[in-house]
């Protein structure tokens, strides 16, 4: 059996994310129930994807989530610490105690991969641990308690250490392992890679839409300045006063709370701190003609990118920074957009489509990022994850007698 674990998502944080990992898990072992565990909000979004509310290898279990640093998946906190501990306990209680167990932590802390750890050391049930690891190892660039007992603790101390389970971490680019083996170096030896998958519910059958102005371009997600809000919005002030209604630019996300909304007023549609609903988000999402990226190496270089898979997905081509997670798939797939060292060669690319409307090359652009979409849906990686659980959890896929 496979128990899936979200102890820090909310509603629709994570969503489309988790509802394609969790099938690209059931499209890898078939034969495999999967008890998914998380908050009733986030419960409530997970269900509403129809692949996974018809899924019926998929059940899912409501738990209480720690209340303690909401958002702060970097700390570590003993509170929550113990709540995630009990609750893996009460997870395994049902499972019968001949059945191999493989925990999936769809998102984690330090102290849920300790509590995983401390359960296995008793050797009550025979358990495996799949850690995904995303945007929160970013935080292993930052600020260390001096503190010796946090420091052992931490996400850093974690992933450094040889565990009494079989655990592997599991990271969404090629480029985030390179980086995090930088970082912790004994990390190498547990952590995998699978592309992050898409989410073909999240797939119309809406048809490409052909170059053409007025040409919309969108900065998708929460508006960051690690996703580079502010040069987004320079650039959507610099070319509304030199090409006014042949362009448009559009926030496909949240205002990051406490930021100045009055700055977004020159955008051609409305902005909130609030959380969008993701019908309109794949309304707007599906408006665009390009994703505008102008990621920040410093966090992007550990973190996968929601906003390059919701591009992927919706087939719309980029604009964007040359960061490794980027430049990946442009290896990979061709032609996706325009590959930019700076926010001014990305303004320059912008300016060329403008000024220089190629509808053929952006049909073929659109094209490459079908490929890429092809390569990431759940049934395309599934072999490959099979591949890794036959490798590290070998259990779990022995054939029952």
């Amino acid at each position: 059996m496979i128990l899936a674990f979200d102890l820090l998502s909310l509603g629709t944080h994570h969503g489309p994310a988790n509802s394609a990992t969790l099938q690209t898990i059931s499209y890898a072992v078939t034969d495999q129930a999967i008890r998914v565990h998380a908050h009733a909000s986030h419960i409530a979004e997970l269900r509403g994807d129809p692949l996974l509310a018809g899924n019926h290898h998929i059940e899912f279990v409501d738990v209480a989530i720690s209340p303690h640093y909401l958002e702060k998946s970097q700390v570590v906190s003993i509170r929550r610490f113990w709540r995630e501990f009990v609750t893996l306990l009460r997870a395994l209680r049902p499972v019968p105690r001949s059945e191999y167990c493989l925990l999936v932590m769809l998102s984690t802390t330090s102290t849920l991969i300790l509590a995983a750890s401390l359960i296995a050391a008793t050797r009550w049930r025979r358990i495996g641990a799949l850690v995904c690891l995303h945007g929160n190892i970013a935080d292993l660039t930052g600020w260390r308690s001096r503190n010796p007992v946090i420091r052992r603790l931490d996400l850093h101390a974690m992933l450094a250490r040889r565990h009494k389970l079989p655990l592997r971490y599991l990271v969404f680019e090629p480029s985030v392992r390179q980086e995090l083996g930088k970082l912790v170096p004994e990390s190498l030896a547990y952590t995998d890679v699978l592309p992050h998958p898409a989410n073909p519910a999240e797939i119309t059958q809406q048809p490409s839409l052909t170059q053409q102005y007025p040409v919309r371009v969108g900065l998708v997600g929460q508006a960051t300045e690690a996703k580079g809000v502010t040069a987004f919005l320079e650039t959507a002030r610099q070319f509304k006063q030199r090409h006014g209604g042949r362009v448009e630019f559009y926030l496909i996300g949240r205002v990051f709370p406490g930021d100045d909304i009055s700055r977004f007023a020159g955008l051609d549609g409305p902005v909130s701190t609030q959380q969008i609903a993701r019908n309109t988000f794949r309304e707007l999402l599906g408006r665009l003609h390009f994703v505008f990226l102008p990621l920040r190496p410093e966090y992007y270089r550990l973190a996968a990118s929601g906003a390059v898979l919701d591009a992927i997905t919706w087939l719309k081509p980029v604009i964007a920074t040359d960061i490794p997670i980027v430049a990946g798939i442009f290896a990979d797939f061709g032609d996706i957009g325009y590959l930019c060292s700076t926010t001014e060669d990305m303004q320059h690319a912008l300016e060329s489509v403008l000024t220089s409307m190629d509808p053929t090359r952006y049909a073929e652009q659109v094209e490459a990022m079908r490929r890429a979409r092809e390569a990431r849906l759940p049934k395309s990686l599934a072999q490959d994850l099979r591949r890794m659980f036959a490798a590290h959890f070998r259990e779990l896929i022995q054939r029952k007698a």
